[in-house]
């Protein structure tokens, strides 16, 4: 079989950054090829190149045997190489069948036909199972939503080449279950397939064939049949020591910090009561729409709520937008990084220092040593992979990126943090780094509420669990207590 899709001999530099070393790999039709390294390790870039976003410094790209010198994304899309983003690129205020027919949409004479572009994105949704109104506007739907309109798209062009960028991050289980139908169906079409994911789970249910890429090198290619996890992540990394990857110690907690009573807002959850006790990491599980993110954004003031009370070191507080949070030293990781946490195209120390900026300002003006100063500390405390504190937060990976969401909290002298789902998209042995940081940060006093929907990482790194289903509180789980069935089963019941 002739691959659909070669790189060969590709190297790519950055300032001060050598991203991509000598990779060669052919993809082949009706086959899933896997991606996977370390966060930095070059994967994105390599994609990116692929898709025309970046230019290769050095090698070459043929699709169909034909070298490719696309200008533009555009380009590539319209020769058949198509991309399903990490991070959503949906038009919040079009529709959803004006979503997916972005930049292809069907006419009549020199108008848009809405009929036929709506029938169309329904006979798409109808057979990728998902019952999403063609109509509604994107800014409407829920995130795992939006991520399926994303995936929609890519199905309705009928592509060669499609690429897929961890897109099952913000799924639930029966939205992944419906991408892998579709994975499988391109597969049946002879598509060829470039999957990149950290969830090591996923590589033996949908893909054929793995490359692994060590800072920025190829350093192995395998068929999935022929290897396994372990053989995989200990080539990710470069050891094969993955012990006590949860990092798991005993820590004092203390007493309590905060607390929660009877939070509710329209059918966005209702009757929220827990509470947060010092030194400690609160979990909250549920499946994607349970409401957890909406409780946690209405808690810290980023929206509004109908009623409940909140108490800070038992006096009570209201936090009318973020700022009164973040006076009272409460922190918030959000899930969506490029979104609602970053300024990615200003420099590392402006993102760190913005929560502080009034705190450590004078007279309106900027304190730019501080800001240098605290940037610079963070960037070696928590190992930001850049050349410095000056450099673009967009030109960072996933991982890094995440870090200085993280550094930008603890600058700010953080009590509480509130993590949504801060393993996002970070690989493994990041991942292992961000759990020993958040024990570092409860060691020291400060209490954390992590949101999570990977139960493996509940249970090793939780010390008691709140568990929501449909907007509301179904179980509390000790850390004694917590396994799959427990989590499952009080995601699943209703409470009283």
């Amino acid at each position: 079989m002739e691959a659909c899709l070669q790189v060969k001999n590709i190297s790519k530099t950055f300032p001060g950054v050598k991203a991509l070393t000598d990779i060669s790999i052919d993809f082949y039709p009706g086959e899933a090829h896997a991606l996977v390294g370390e966060n930095g390790a070059g994967k994105s870039t390599l994609i990116k190149i692929i898709a025309s976003v970046y230019t290769a410094t050095e090698g070459k790209i043929y699709l169909e045997g034909k070298e490719c010198t696309f200008k533009s994304p555009k380009e590539a899309l319209d020769a058949g190489i198509s991309v399903i983003q990490q991070e959503l690129s949906i038009a919040p205020d079009l529709t959803v069948a004006q979503n997916i027919y972005l930049g292809c949409e069907p006419r009549k004479g020199i108008c848009l036909d809405y009929k036929l572009m709506e029938k169309n994105a329904q006979k798409v949704l109808d057979e990728m199972g998902l019952s999403i109104d063609v109509k509604a506007y994107c800014r409407d739907l829920s995130a795992a939503e939006q991520q399926m309109v994303e995936i929609a798209k890519v199905v309705s062009k009928n592509s060669k080449v499609v690429i897929l960028d961890e897109p099952t991050s913000s799924l639930s289980e029966k939205e992944i279950t419906s991408l892998f139908r579709q994975v499988q169906r391109m597969k049946e079409k002879g598509v060829a397939l470039i999957y990149v994911t950290h969830r090591m789970k996923e590589l033996f249910e949908i893909c054929d064939r793995v490359t692994i890429f060590r800072d920025g090198c190829k350093t192995k290619e395998m068929m999935i049949k022929d290897t396994n996890e372990k053989e995989i992540v200990a080539n990710m990394i470069g050891r094969e020591n993955l012990t006590d990857y949860y990092n798991r110690h005993k820590h004092t907690i203390g007493e309590e910090v905060f607390r929660v009573e009877d939070f509710s807002s329209g059918k966005l959850f209702q009757n929220i009561n827990f509470h947060l006790n010092k030194g400690e990491i609160l979990g909250f599980y549920g499946l994607v729409g349970a409401g957890r993110t909406e409780t946690m954004e209405a808690i810290f003031g980023a929206t509004t709520h109908e009623s409940g009370k909140m108490y800070l070191h038992g006096k009570e507080i209201v936090f009318r937008k973020p700022s009164d949070a973040i006076a009272k030293k409460v922190g918030f990781v959000t899930e969506d990084r490029r979104r609602t946490g970053l300024l990615l195209e200003k420099a590392i120390s402006e993102n760190i220092g913005l929560p502080s900026l009034l705190a450590h300002g004078h007279r309106g003006l900027v304190n730019t040593k501080w800001e240098a100063d605290v940037s610079s500390e963070y960037k070696e405390k928590l190992a930001i992979k850049a050349p410095d504190i000056s450099s673009i937060t967009s030109t960072l990976s996933g991982g890094n990126q995440q870090k200085v969401i993280l550094a930008k909290w603890l600058a700010a002298n953080s009590e509480i943090l509130i993590l949504d789902e801060p393993t996002r998209g970070i690989d493994v042995n990041a991942k292992s780094e961000f759990y020993s940081l958040m024990y570092k940060f409860v060691e020291n006093g400060g209490s954390i509420i992590m949101i999570s929907s990977e139960m493996p990482e509940i249970i090793g790194i939780a010390d008691r669990v709140y568990v929501m289903r449909e907007g509301r509180i179904s179980g509390e789980l000790e850390a004694d207590e917590l396994s799959e069935a427990s989590l499952i089963g009080a995601a699943s019941i209703t409470s009283a």
